[in-house]
């Protein structure tokens, strides 16, 4: 059976004639916007045809190749004439073989003539290439004449170099298909629930639809999810992305990964994904060929790296990746990007699907329908995604830009933009407020910045073309502005504009609801999991769910009782009781400890923390360590803080911030951990803000208070309340005070496996 490929005629000549550096984002945005001003200008001059589409089968060695593309100029009249336009910076020591893809491209486009205009093989053709400078439009023109003979030998030798590296993924898809097909789960036997969430999953991908897991600590999400979604691939093109917000949580899918691997004999190519702070080789992040050795020439050399890394190596990961980058001198960030479209499970952070400034393009502006979404931690996922769409641009960043930018015309055109942000600081100022929302957008303030950023990308182009550094505060306000123009293009009933009197102005997402299924529609299958997503209906209706969608709500993996839950609803935590009641807490707290071991306390704040812990310094007479989290923490102090819970028999108490960092994401199993203390009820901040999210959240679901407070507060106990138990064997203690604990809409959020908790009589 013939193996088909389909690719445009650019696909395969940019393969094969890889070349070129690595540009700045703004250079090739402009590159692409002048060059089809260019390309326009030209055709308009010429009087052959336009955009003509051209498309070809043919086979080569057991593979039916299905190649189209589009010729910028045809004219029938003098030879049948290709022309290709390119758009250059400098037309001088340019020659035919500067860019060999050009030259290439047109000639596999003359080739194609033949067929889909039923030329003669006698008939010869003319094939032109024209450079236009972007800045002065001079123009070079490299052109000759081919045979049919000529062109032919040349495209099936082009396609021949491109099947060199398609062979070798056609067998490796062999061998990945073969394996999943006599895949067995990598255990004896399955944890309590992980039967039915693997059947449940591979029911919804079988079906195409989406599905929310609510799934307590302990039962293997990660693997009873990968491992029915890898048995669900029966295709070279199907795909698996695992998406998660922590490095911890991607390591663990990549473990699930290497277990099917190893107990198994899953074999698959699978790409970890790190940030590009975090994986640079580069002394400091400076993505252009002028100060990045791995940016120069990137596109030469990364063809034999993405060579031999595939036939060498089939877990992509930093260490891997690291090695191979030293090893073929090419920058690693890209490098794993270029991998993703060899990948077959890409484990990655949500902002590669998601963030519009980010997304993996390569993937999400085509055919998705084969490509399973995993999302794990989807608690996060409603403030990770309205944080992806919210964007603010201040008056400081226009007065920066005419300090560092001597040019008349982007003077002017930010003190546009500067003046009408004053224009809302006075409006404040006479309304007596601090803030004011606003349902649409200002054209003044959209259109001035578009037109900013047009004159300012010219600017970096001529700065570039005259080998003059760029200054990065500008550079960072450049990405801002522009990430600003392209969330507006998304502004709807779901967004709000909101000015502060901090010359700032902001749009805000309020509901990411669309933005996600807008993502997701599309996809094969889409899983939701956590081990608090709950209620569940709350994030069904913020991530894009429906009344199609499916739901499974697994009870925890472990006995209840290693989970001793108590309640004290005597102490109020109200900001303006909080004086009266210190000390309550803190003798509670001291009672809690009193038998020894290692304990969390979480507050609601900081400026809480501290009025507490001071008090609890006067009180405690219990031997014991006493630590707490600071605001200004470095990633060592967190690491240190950590350490302290450690197998040891030292009693500790450690104060943090509820919904921190050590609220959640952190697992200290066994006698690391033996109980938590939870102040409040995690309602998040009263503000101008929350106020008028509360408004939007009661105008469309009827339920303001609870979607705007009460369940993002109640994921934050969910949260820390999870650290405790762990494992099977852990055995622990959790109290909760707050006065509202009482009241039944809040106890009727308590998931199945707390029904055995008691209150404490004061």
């Amino acid at each position: 059976m013939k193996k088909e490929i389909k690719a445009s005629v650019r696909d395969i000549v940019d393969f094969v004639f890889s070349e070129g550096d690595i540009l700045p984002i703004m250079l090739q945005k402009n590159k692409l916007r002048d060059g089809t001003i260019i390309h326009q200008e030209i055709q308009r001059e010429s009087s052959g045809e336009k955009e003509v589409f051209v498309k070809h089968k043919c086979e080569v060695e057991n593979y039916l190749f299905n190649i189209q593309g589009r010729i910028d100029i045809l004219d029938k009249y003098k030879n049948y004439h290709v022309t290709e336009i390119k758009s250059t910076n400098c037309l001088e020591n340019l020659t035919e073989n500067t860019h060999l893809a050009h030259f290439a491209q047109a000639k596999f486009y003359g080739f194609m003539l033949y067929a889909n205009y039923n030329l003669d093989e006698s008939q010869d053709v003319d094939i032109s290439v024209i450079y236009i400078n972007r800045f002065t439009y001079r123009k070079k023109e490299f052109k000759h004449t081919f045979t049919f003979k000529d062109l032919e030998r040349f495209f099936y030798d082009i396609l021949k170099r491109y099947l060199n590296f398609q062979k070798i993924i056609d067998d490796f898809q062999c061998v990945k298909l073969s394996s999943i097909a006599e895949l067995t789960f990598p255990y004896n036997n399955y944890r309590k629930g992980q039967k039915e969430l693997i059947k449940c999953v591979s029911n919804v991908i079988e079906n195409r639809k989406q599905l929310f897991i609510s799934a307590p600590t302990g039962i293997g999400k990660s693997l009873g999810t990968i491992y029915p979604a890898v048995k669900s691939l029966h295709s070279k093109n199907s795909k698996i992305f695992y998406l998660t917000a922590k490095s911890m949580i991607k390591d663990v899918a990549r473990d699930a990964v290497n277990l099917m691997r190893e107990k198994s004999g899953l074999k698959i190519k699978s790409l970890v994904v790190t940030a590009k702070d975090k994986i640079c080789l580069n002394d400091c992040v400076k993505c252009n060929p002028k100060d990045c050795p791995y940016a120069k020439g990137f596109f030469i050399r990364i063809n034999g790296a993405v060579f031999d890394i595939y036939q060498n190596e089939d877990d992509f990961h930093f260490d891997t990746l690291i090695s191979y980058s030293e090893k073929h001198q090419v920058c690693p960030f890209e490098f794993q990007l270029m991998l993703s479209l060899y990948s077959d499970i890409i484990i990655c952070d949500y902002n590669y699907v998601f963030d519009i400034r980010v997304y993996l393009r390569r993937f999400f502006d085509f055919d998705t329908s084969e490509f399973i979404l995993l999302i794990d931690e989807a608690h996060n996922m409603y403030d990770r995604v309205c944080n992806m769409y919210t964007v603010k641009i201040e008056l400081k960043q226009f007065n920066e830009i005419i300090n560092l930018v001597n040019e008349k015309e982007i003077i002017k055109q930010a003190k546009i933009i500067s003046n009408k942000l004053n224009q809302y600081h006075n409006i404040l100022i006479d309304k007596n407020k601090k803030t004011m929302k606003f349902l649409d957008l200002d054209v003044v303030i959209i259109d001035g910045v578009n037109s900013l950023l047009s004159k300012l990308e010219k600017y970096f182009i001529e700065e570039n073309a005259n080998d003059r550094d760029i200054n990065e505060e500008l550079l960072s306000i450049y990405f801002v502005l522009n990430n600003f123009i392209k969330i507006s293009d998304f502004y709807s009933e779901d967004f709000m504009i909101w000015v502060t009197s901090n010359y700032d102005y902001q749009i805000t997402c309020l509901n990411p609801r669309d933005l996600i299924k807008n993502r997701t529609e599309n996809v094969l299958s889409s899983c939701y999991f956590s081990a608090t997503l709950h209620p569940i209906d709350y994030y069904l209706s913020l991530l894009g769910g429906d009344e199609y969608s499916e739901q499974l709500k697994l009870d925890s993996p472990f006995k209840q009782d290693n989970l001793q839950l108590y309640i004290n609803p005597h102490i109020s935590t109200l900001y303006r009781n909080r004086d009266n009641t210190k000390y309550q807490i803190a003798y509670q707290i001291e009672s809690l400890i009193k038998n020894g071991g290692k304990y969390i306390i979480y507050f609601p704040s900081y400026k809480y923390l501290e009025l507490v812990y001071n008090t609890f310094l006067q009180i405690n007479d219990i031997d014991t360590l006493i630590i707490k989290q600071d605001r200004k923490m470095t990633e060592s102090d967190r690491v240190n803080y950590l350490k302290e819970f450690d197998e040891s028999d030292k009693n500790i108490v450690g104060f943090a911030v509820l919904g921190g960092v050590f609220a959640e994401g952190i697992d200290l199993k066994g006698k690391k951990l033996n109980g938590v203390c939870i102040i409040g009820v995690g309602l998040p901040m009263f503000d101008d803000f929350r106020n008028e999210l509360k408004i939007y959240f009661e105008k469309t679901y009827r339920s303001g208070y609870e979607y705007a407070y009460m369940y993002p507060g109640f994921n934050k106990i969910l949260q820390a309340v999870g650290r405790v138990i762990r494992g099977e064997n852990d055995l622990g203690i959790a109290l909760l005070i707050d006065t509202r604990y009482k009241y039944y809409e809040y106890l009727k959020l308590f998931p199945k496996h707390w029904s055995h908790y008691q209150i404490i009589d004061m």
